[in-house]
């Protein structure tokens, strides 16, 4: 058994079942040892998408995902998807091929130090030059990703070290319950529940964190009364239509949830899971936390009054905080009525198709368990502010590192880690272009992963940024309208065209029983104002 084997047969007993990536001479012996291990390998079109599947499949599952490249225009391909799993987050190990030890510092075909070039945006990144020291670097990398807060970690082996003879032993795998526990100070327990308390009107909210604990979030939002916001990235957490979620905060708030946010008497926000980073906080806006007591919770204590002022900060487990919460929060005797509808009334203001009205209709014609991974764009704002989330569905989307076209290749992604439910990308024209050839590796692994297209021919997140932030803009930021459902017919996957709403009616029977990706092209004219103006505000000087 040589190194390469010995490698992938430890990743197997970690529970590892897929390698994302695309074979190379360097890192060709992890290859070859494919053969013989049971482990899928999932070749890709480009190594970014190789590393954003892995990321979005690791992200939503919180088993270890696994990239296996080139360590020099490999991982350069990968460097987007590696930072994109930093800020979700997410447990991901990238093995990266060297050249032979011999040829290092030679001018060898493909020889950079990949070591360093990922350093900035892993936990650990090594290269491994003893071969007596491989399998226990992979041992430290991997228990280093899978320790909270998780994250991607990198070693770079050479081709001559993964040929050698490995050692009969391998590690153990790490137990997963032992390296994940995260201990919670009693007295931190206390005093959050203090200020439950007291305060007679208050706000929870749930941010990505939450994901694991939605069912005990909303039996204490019932306990106490106090309605819920989600920021982007938890959106769907929460279902819609639960009676006291007010729905997404941040970047493109509901309407409701910016007014309770900005005009109730509460005094004191719980704040669970989140990082509160931009997109969570309007642009880090202290309105908030102003004049309320704020009890923040996250397994991860950097991110613990990193923003704002934290009255009671509690390092704990969502697992473990909640059933405290639940057990010793004081039952409310007051009564929250949600407001109804949570946006003001739509407004024919534009020509063309309303990407608002497709997107209120959306979950009305897809699977009530359908998996929405979102992409990039304006179609963002969007979708984060309409489209509703009912239960048995979710959500997925990498806002903090906001990468045009991850998800596209993340779709394929979330449905390996979990098939049992459809899955379904919303992406723009920008980000299809970008990284739309993953739906080709869609194809050929037969993952029917839903694909919606909003096609405005323009790039117009840049285009009406421009015309905010400098008056005037470019002609270059649109272009010839090309039809993406025509271009991916010719490819052999399954398209449709959406210019009007009584076409969703065709959706159902469209998806119904698909094996592999289909395409659904939504044709709209970019004329419909976005919300949008948060983010542009955050760009403008103070």
């Amino acid at each position: 058994m040589n190194i390469a084997e010995a490698i992938l047969k430890y990743l197997r007993e970690v529970g590892v079942d897929h390698i994302f990536g695309i074979p190379a001479g360097i890192i060709g012996p992890i290859y070859d040892a494919l053969i013989d291990v049971d482990m899928k390998p999932i070749i890709t079109k480009n190594e970014a998408g190789a590393a954003y599947m892995a990321a979005r499949y690791a992200s939503t599952s919180g088993k270890l995902a696994v990239c296996a490249g080139a360590g020099a225009v490999g991982v350069g391909n990968m460097m987007n998807g590696i930072a994109d799993a930093m800020r979700a987050k997410a447990p991901l190990l990238i093995i990266t091929g060297y050249v032979n030890r011999w040829q290092i510092g030679k001018g060898a075909i493909q020889e950079m130090d990949a070591q360093d070039i990922v350093r900035p945006i892993t936990k650990y990144s090594n290269t491994v030059m003893n071969e007596a020291d491989v399998l226990a670097e992979l041992d430290k990398a991997v228990r280093i990703a899978l320790t909270p807060p998780f994250g991607p970690v990198h070693i770079s082996i050479p081709i001559d070290v993964q040929r050698m003879e490995a050692p009969n032993v391998l590690p153990e795998a790490p137990n997963l319950a032992d390296l994940q526990v995260v201990r919670s100070n009693p007295k931190e327990l206390e005093d959050a529940v203090s200020l439950l308390n007291e305060a007679e009107q208050g706000i929870i909210m749930v941010g990505r964190g939450g994901r694991a604990v939605a069912e005990e979030i909303m039996q204490l939002s019932e306990r106490l009364q106090w309605p819920i916001i989600t920021t982007p990235s938890a959106k769907g957490i929460i279902p819609g239509d639960f009676p006291l979620n007010l729905g997404n905060y941040g970047f493109s708030s509901t309407d409701a949830a910016m007014e309770y946010v900005t005009t109730s008497q509460s005094s004191c926000i719980l704040i669970l899971g989140t990082s509160l980073g931009e997109a969570s906080t309007c642009n880090f806006n202290d309105m908030l936390v102003e004049g309320r007591k704020v009890i923040h919770v996250d397994r991860d204590a950097r991110e613990i009054g990193k923003v704002f002022k934290t009255d009671a900060p509690v390092l704990a487990d969502l697992k473990d905080a909640l059933p405290y919460f639940l057990e010793h929060a004081k039952p409310s005797s007051a009564s929250y009525k949600k407001p109804l509808p949570l946006n003001e009334a739509y407004q024919r203001n534009h020509t063309g198709l309303s990407l608002r009205l497709f997107l209120e209709k959306l979950s009305k014609v897809m699977p009530n368990d359908t998996r929405y991974v979102c992409d990039i764009g304006e179609f963002t704002n969007f979708v984060l502010k309409y489209l509703e989330i009912p239960a048995g569905g979710d959500f997925e989307i990498n806002l903090n590192y906001g990468a045009m076209g991850s998800a596209m290749a993340g779709g394929p992604g979330l449905y390996l880690a979990d098939s049992s439910r459809p899955v379904a990308v919303i992406a723009g024209d920008g980000s299809f272009f970008m990284n739309g050839t993953e739906v080709l590796t869609a194809k050929e692994y037969e993952l029917p992963v839903i694909y919606f297209i909003i096609n405005n021919a323009m790039l117009s997140y840049v285009d009406r940024g421009q015309k905010f932030l400098y008056n005037r803009t470019m002609p270059d930021y649109k272009q010839d309208r090309i039809s993406i459902a025509d271009m991916m017919r010719i490819a052999g996957i399954p398209s449709m065209s959406v210019g009007h709403l009584d076409d969703m009616d065709d959706i159902p029977g469209f998806v119904r029983e698909r094996v592999g990706p289909c395409i659904i092209e939504v044709n709209t004219d970019g004329s419909e104002p976005a919300p949008i103006l948060d983010r542009l505000k955050a760009l403008k000087h103070k």
